[in-house]
């Protein structure tokens, strides 16, 4: 972790939790999910399987399941208050077939055999760790020909600030995509989203 310990962050967001959809919806990063994941290059209709890292009380999930309807989540977080949050929001929609939550961190090894994934999303969570460390070690887990959506916080003087008040530091655009291109992945395409996000499509070689 940069600029903070794990025991810190995750007491920050268990804190916060409960209202995280809600300050979601207030920096409109919700409308930046949906436009992010319309250009990734599958037909609607695809049965694709995918890792959700990081994934929070689930807003990456819960989009993804409706842009692919056939499509089965896998969505860890380091936080257990988020996952109980995701879990009980999994079982209230009965999407239990569709998504299997646990817990993980995305620097260390993940409790999964022999699972490989059509697409592997990472949303303002690589601004945590170190981002190089972090795509190496989620990187085989993603098929070859397979994509990683990595949505990223913009490195600016309004991120920064918001990065004060939930710890985190952001990478700049060519550290976010250093580190993929150095661990065998190939930039397709970059989508912004006013002031704060962007994401970055990367093809897995």
């Amino acid at each position: 972790m940069k600029n903070s310990s794990v025991t810190d962050v995750d007491r920050l967001y268990s804190k916060i939790a409960k209202f995280y959809d809600v300050f979601l919806w207030i920096f409109a990063y919700k409308l930046a999910v949906y436009y992010f994941i319309w250009f990734i290059p599958f037909e609607r209709n695809a049965k694709l399987k995918i890792l959700d890292a990081g994934c929070g009380t689930g807003l990456y999930t819960f989009t993804f399941l409706r842009r692919f309807p056939n499509a089965v989540l896998y969505s860890f977080d380091v936080n257990n208050r988020m996952t109980e949050i995701m879990q009980n929001a999994v079982q209230r929609k009965s999407l239990n077939n569709r998504v299997y939550i646990f817990t993980g961190d995305v620097n260390k090894p993940l409790p999964l055999q022999y699972e490989q994934f059509d697409i592997i999303i990472t949303g303002g969570v690589l601004e945590y760790v170190d981002i190089s460390l972090a795509v190496k070690n989620l990187a085989p887990y993603l098929k070859s020909g397979g994509y990683f959506l990595n949505s990223v916080v913009k490195d600016n003087l309004f991120s920064r600030l918001v990065g004060r008040l939930y710890k985190f530091k952001p990478h700049s655009r060519a550290e976010n995509i250093n580190a993929f291109t150095s661990n065998g992945f190939v930039l397709r395409r970059i989508r912004g989203f006013p002031i704060i996000k962007e994401a970055h499509l990367f093809k897995k070689l």
